[in-house]
């Protein structure tokens, strides 16, 4: 049985050719290839499902860190490991709480990354070098404003502005007045916000700093 692979990278050129090394394996499948979080998520509702997703971060729209969260959420058992050119320290905290397995740079060579693949179905978590240093510094500071940060791309645009009204001090009331909502609408948005952000109510959330 061969592993099945979706990317997921908004450089066309590049995808192909990403596509083209993992079909040197002979355990793994390129099932699809998406240019934006959106288009993946649209493939994945109207298609089959892959079992190991490689994620881009920084795209328009979508980015990879929401489309890594949605991705969680919808479809559990599919693992996905997140590429960069960038080795941010911030960019591994965000995916790592989104639900990635694993995280490599770019410039790995094809055996890297078809080892990493078959490494993430396996139950491991394949990090690039520089990474996995870096996850290590990240797990031993520990620091509260590094565990305490919200990242605003995690939230939709208006889970964003109904946070900051609330940071701002307006009641659930108040923030449905000025949005011309009912207030159980406001309820329901918050109850998503607690929900990704993995905080029990609002005084938890207001003790979260914003990035």
């Amino acid at each position: 049985m061969r592993i099945t692979v979706g990317i997921v990278e908004d450089n066309q050129n590049l995808a192909l050719g990403l596509a083209e090394k993992l079909r040197l394996s002979e355990e793994l499948s390129v099932l699809f290839i998406a240019h934006s979080g959106r288009e993946m998520m649209q493939k994945m509702e109207h298609g089959p499902i892959p079992d190991v997703l490689l994620m881009d971060i920084e795209m328009d729209g979508m980015d990879g860190i929401m489309a890594t969260y949605e991705v969680r959420r919808i479809y559990k058992s599919v693992k996905v490991i997140m590429q960069t050119v960038f080795d941010d320290e911030m960019q591994l905290f965000q995916a790592i709480k989104a639900g990635a397995s694993g995280y490599l740079l770019k410039d790995e060579k094809p055996n890297k990354i078809i080892s990493a693949i078959l490494e993430v179905w396996e139950g491991g978590a394949p990090l690039s070098p520089s990474m996995a240093r870096k996850a290590l510094e990240l797990l031993s500071r520990k620091t509260e404003e590094v565990v305490n940060t919200i990242d605003p791309r995690v939230l939709t645009n208006r889970e964003n502005e109904i946070l900051e009204l609330l940071q701002s001090g307006l009641r659930v009331k108040q923030i449905a007045e000025k949005l011309f909502v009912a207030e159980k609408t406001i309820r329901k948005h918050l109850e998503h916000i607690y929900e990704k952000l993995q905080v029990k109510d609002s005084r938890e959330l207001l003790m979260r700093k914003r990035s």
